[in-house]
């Protein structure tokens, strides 16, 4: 099965129900086909349907790996400043992947484009996985990984501006820090990234740009396409490079777009007067109020013989003044919706497909308003009947428009803009906005009113709405000193993170990064139980509530009072916050005055009154429930149970507990078979520190109706809460497969999937072969080929260590040493760690750099020149993220002073010197990217069990 250029509208029809591409997006296929490169930017107004690039790109691959000769990035890229655009991006191109999961067994264009994608992975995928691999990297959610571990297949990343920007210099925001370079080098190469409304991420583009200067400049190119950088804009600048997009030719043949931009959509101005609005007080109820009116008078202008949905949106700048007109609608008896960007995606999912079709271009009739922030500005396919906003920046105004008569359909519109009845204060701010935009926007607004196409997009073409002042003296270009710096990814980056504003944001003072808080429900008030709950039950995304890094002190402080009043009402100890921070070993407390990080998690119990409408608030005196459960989402390998007191399913728990658990030292306990149901449960509440892991592992797998075989392996945690008499019950039930569930990189250098042994040298060729396939399926040079084959042949040679050995009880015995251990408990594997007697930060990866220097540096090697080997060597050095610039260990700790290649290595400097002349010769990005290759093959090859 094949794919070439004129599948293209039968694919797009398959991806969109049918729909039929607009001639810019043929065109912009076609400009990709014709010279390998996205143009430099996209014009296209609001409703051209701009996400349309990712059915381009998926659509493209397919070609390319279907045998079009021109070589198209792998990897796109959609970064945007909008969480809602962000997820609905996300949702679109999972679907795209999802489709594609599910049409390999006809002849369709899914299938065929299925077919072709999947040629181009090199790993064992699962038969019924996607050959379209969709990650999400937005701020306040735990960062997608999958997409670092095939770098040879298709994929769509969906991502904020600093989660996107960070990743690419080498200090992601939510990181581990053995994943920097990774990250850095994927997103340096053979990628696309279209940062759609650039005007309001000047400094990110600038970056990026600088970034793709910076490795396509290396002495040693590597031979694949660096980063491309894309605009998205409604107008084309001058001076940007190459455009593509709507033309106004366009729209005599597109009648669907025609009526789409240029249907009018009328602007009514509605002074009133202390706007903007304040924060409290008198004026903060009138404000509330004018928009609550203006939204009523909307509706029941646009309610009569509309036949295309009513529903009215409601725009505001900020939180407070959303969550206020959402309670003052409410009290007038009307049915609201209240979305902002501080929800967790569990609750804007109640109103997308299937579970509501607000969210949709289809609309919800049954909602009469629907209020937002800024969140919903851009991306979303709502098609609002009517909408009423505050005054906000001109662009703003434009994408708010967007989701008004978003089809054009409707005979009858209207936008209603709130403005200051007198002139601005100096000082005046509306949410986020400044006055100098505020000021602008104003200005123009009032020549847009007397227009009657009003907020048409295709009238914003001239004037274009006005940009926002730049908020810095000037755009900063990166050094290539800095990116020395930068790459130094195994030191303490945490001042420089701080310093990534300085490449990444538009707005020195008021850069804005996003942590995220869960809710648990019962969360143990014991740190250690709190812990180990937790690891076995990580943040889920869609529970994860985003909130912004600026109220970060304010919530903390919140926090210390609730736990100061919780003290104060009684002695019984109460759940503490816990931190998930990725650079940490292990959740903790959050503590005393501790800086909250971007990226961080903040887990809190149920109980904490943090919340207002369902958002994240420092003065909120509201709870939300625990979703955990609403979602079927578990980690691979682990089955979350949640059972609920009196149910079958906890009965038939309890039995199964009561059938095997007997308490030694109580001569009370009944013997199991003289023990009835309900007795059963009383014993498991009153004995469950009794309860040993074994009954509880065949408990479990009586309740899953698990065979014996496989409740091996597999750890039991039981979740408990109190219960009205003050007795404990069980909450959850996690039944964790530790096969599977490992996702600890320091564990995996021990662990298989597989109940077996795996020789070093059987893994060590596995490893070459799949990293010469890797470079090769990517077309790298071939000396570069044989580069990462050598690496991938020598990167383990340091567990050939009798202490390594040791943490995988290796039989002394054994002529060969070990690469796994075939040991799958995570509890055993850092048991047999401890015991090995290996020093504290010990890497085999150090040793491995003295084994492969001296094998591959002698005469009969197969290395002839220095750089060469230097680059292999480097390579092995970092295949577990380590050794950037430095390892831990002296030559002395590590093999004795007595060998002089690690004195050389270590002692004497040569190691920081192979990586500056390896950083020379390839480039900071170029090496990372090759890392980024081998670890991929290693990942691969053991996720295969060998």
């Amino acid at each position: 099965m094949s794919v070439d250029r004129a599948d293209f509208g039968a694919f797009f029809a398959a991806v969109r129900a049918g729909q039929q591409p607009f001639r810019w997006q043929e065109r912009l296929v076609d400009h990709l086909l014709a010279t390998g490169r996205w143009p430099d930017q996209l014009v296209a107004p609001t409703g051209a349907g701009k996400t349309s690039v990712i059915d381009v790109h998926v659509f493209a691959v397919a070609l390319m790996a279907a045998g079009h000769p021109v070589r198209v990035p792998r990897r796109l890229a959609l970064v945007v400043d909008r969480r809602a655009l962000v997820d609905d991006q996300h949702e679109h191109a999972t679907a795209i992947a999802d489709l594609l999961a599910t049409a390999r067994d006809d002849r369709t264009v899914l299938a065929r484009v299925a077919a072709a994608l999947d040629s181009l992975r090199t790993g064992q995928a699962e038969p019924t996985a996607s050959p379209l691999t969709v990650a999400l990297l937005r701020g306040g959610a735990p960062p997608s990984r999958s997409w670092l571990d095939e770098p040879t297949g298709a994929a769509v990343l969906c991502a904020t501006p600093d989660m996107w920007g960070s990743r690419l210099l080498l200090a992601g925001y939510g990181s581990r820090t053995q994943a920097r370079p990774r990250e850095a080098g994927l997103l340096a190469y053979d990628t696309v990234a279209v940062v759609d409304e650039a005007h309001l991420s000047r400094q990110l583009v600038t970056t990026a740009r600088r970034v793709a200067e910076l490795a396509a400049v290396a002495d040693e190119p590597l031979g694949v396409p660096v980063l491309q950088v894309v605009e998205t804009t409604a107008t084309p600048h001058a001076d940007a490079g190459v455009a593509v997009g709507v033309e106004a030719d366009d729209l005599a043949v597109d009648a669907p777009l025609r009526q789409r931009l240029t249907t009018p959509k009328p602007v009514t101005l509605r002074p009133i007067p202390n706007w903007p609005i304040p924060k409290t007080g008198p004026a903060f109820k009138a404000g509330v109020a004018a928009l609550a009116d203006e939204a009523v008078r909307l509706r029941e202008a646009v309610r009569s013989g509309d036949a295309h949905g009513t529903t009215v949106g409601c725009f505001v700048n900020s939180v407070a003044v959303a969550a206020a007109v959402a309670t003052e609608l409410r009290a007038r008896d009307l049915k609201v919706e209240l979305i902002c960007g501080r929800l967790r995606p569990y609750d804007v999912d109640r109103l997308r497909p299937p579970a509501s079709t607000l969210l949709s271009l289809a609309g919800d009739p049954t909602v009469d308003v629907l209020v937002s922030t800024q969140s919903l500005e851009v991306g979303v396919d709502l098609d609002l009947a009517a909408a009423v906003t505050e005054l906000a920046p001109g662009g703003a105004l434009a994408q708010r428009a967007g989701r008004v008569n978003r089809l054009g359909v409707r005979p009858v519109t209207e936008i209603s803009v709130l403005v200051p009845a007198d002139e601005l204060p100096d000082a005046a701010q509306s949410g986020p906005y400044q006055r100098d935009d505020l000021a602008a926007a104003l200005t123009w607004l009032a020549g847009r009113a007397v227009d009657p196409a009003g907020l048409a997009p295709w009238a914003l073409r001239d004037p274009r709405p006005p940009a926002p002042e730049l908020r810095r003296d000037l755009l900063q270009r990166l050094e290539l000193a800095q990116a020395w710096q930068l790459a130094r990814t195994s030191d303490d980056l945490a001042a420089a993170q701080d310093d990534l504003d300085l490449w990444l944001s538009d707005d020195l003072d008021a850069a804005d990064h996003e942590f995220g808080v869960v809710v648990r429900r019962a969360l143990p008030a014991d740190i250690s139980d709190a812990v180990k709950l937790i690891e076995a039950l990580p943040p889920r995304p869609y529970e994860v509530f985003p909130v912004s890094i600026k109220a970060a002190t304010r919530i903390r402080d919140r926090l210390k009072e609730l736990a100061e009043a919780a003290a104060k009402a009684g002695p019984d100890p109460v759940p503490v916050p816990m931190l998930v921070r990725p650079t940490d070993p292990a959740p903790r407390p959050l503590t005393d005055g501790e800086r909250i990080r971007p990226g961080d998690l903040l887990v809190l119990d149920d109980a904490t009154a943090l919340f207002t409408s369902k958002v994240v608030d420092p003065d909120g005196t509201e709870r939300v429930d625990d979703v955990l459960d609403a979602l079927a989402d578990p980690k691979p390998g682990q089955v979350v149970l949640r059972i609920e007191r009196d149910t079958a399913a906890h009965r038939r728990f309890l039995d199964a507990v009561a059938a095997t658990v007997v308490d030694q030292d109580d001569p009370d306990t009944p013997e199991a078979a003289e023990l009835e149901p309900m007795e059963a449960a009383q014993l498991l509440r009153v004995h469950r520190d009794a309860v040993t892991p074994r009954p509880m592992v065949v408990a479990a797998a009586a309740l899953l109706d698990r065979p014996e075989s496989e409740r091996a392996g597999a750890e039991v945690i039981p979740h408990w809460q109190e219960s009205d008499d003050g007795k404990p019950e069980l909450a959850r039930l996690i039944v964790v497969d530790l096969r599977k569930a490992t996702v600890d990189d320091e564990l995996r250098q021990t662990w298989t999937p597989r109940r077996r042994k795996v020789l070093l040298s059987q893994h060590a060729h596995a490893v070459a072969q799949r990293a010469e396939t890797v470079a090769g399926r990517l077309g790298l040079a071939p000396e570069l080929v044989q580069v990462l084959r050598l690496a991938g042949l020598h990167h383990d040679d340091g567990k050939a260590d009798e202490w390594f050995q040791r943490w995988l009880n290796a039989d002394p015995k054994q002529p060969e040493p070990l690469a796994k251990s075939g040991v799958r408990d995570a509890r055993i594997i850092r048991r047999l760690r401890q015991k090995s007697g290996l020093p504290t930060g010990w890497r085999h990866e150090q040793l491995s750099v003295v084994s492969a220097w001296c094998a591959l540096s002698s005469q009969d090697s197969a290395v002839q020149d220095d750089a060469s080997l230097e680059l292999i060597v480097r390579l092995v050095g970092t295949s577990h993220g380590h050794g950037r610039h430095g390892f831990p260990h002296t030559a002395g700790q590590l093999v004795g002073d007595t060998d002089a290649t690690a004195v050389d290595l270590f002692d004497e400097g040569r190691w920081d010197e192979l990586i500056e002349r390896t950083h020379r010769r390839w480039g900071v990005w170029g090496c990372a990217y090759l890392e980024a290759l081998l670890r991929a093959a290693d990942g691969q090859v053991s996720a295969e069990g060998s």
